[in-house]
């Protein structure tokens, strides 16, 4: 089995997901909320589908995903839970608890396709 490097943050790929960190989402809140266009259209095409079918399907049946910081190299397991018109990451207070990130911090999350995970970083 080949040991693959930690994708890193490509300024420039087209699927990296940019968030800018509300004060909802910095506030001791456990969850951060991704719209959901944006998810499908850069997360759900590189997931196992039986896992996006499950998602968007079975109400109330979240689903967890690894969250990889790529500069600590720490991971993290949140669940996702679609709400309306977005997606709840539950377990983002274990990442602020970590962090000092403060509303109007921008996130890039993108998919590490040979480690089958969502890394993120903060961009600014």
């Amino acid at each position: 089995m080949a040991d693959f490097p930690d994708q890193p943050y490509a300024v420039y790929n087209p699927y990296n997901m940019v968030i800018t960190l509300s004060p909802f989402d910095v506030n001791s809140s456990n969850t951060i909320m991704m719209p959901k266009p944006l998810l499908e259209a850069n997360l759900f095409r590189f997931m196992d589908l039986s896992d996006v079918v499950e998602l968007l399907q079975v109400q109330d049946q979240p689903r967890m995903i690894e969250l990889f910081d790529i500069d600590t190299k720490i991971t993290t397991f949140l669940t996702i839970r679609e709400e309306g018109n977005n997606f709840k990451f539950y377990g983002w207070k274990t990442i602020l608890q970590r962090k000092n990130y403060k509303a109007g911090d921008e996130i890039a999350f993108w998919w590490d396709l040979h480690h089958t995970r969502l890394n993120f970083k903060q961009v600014a």
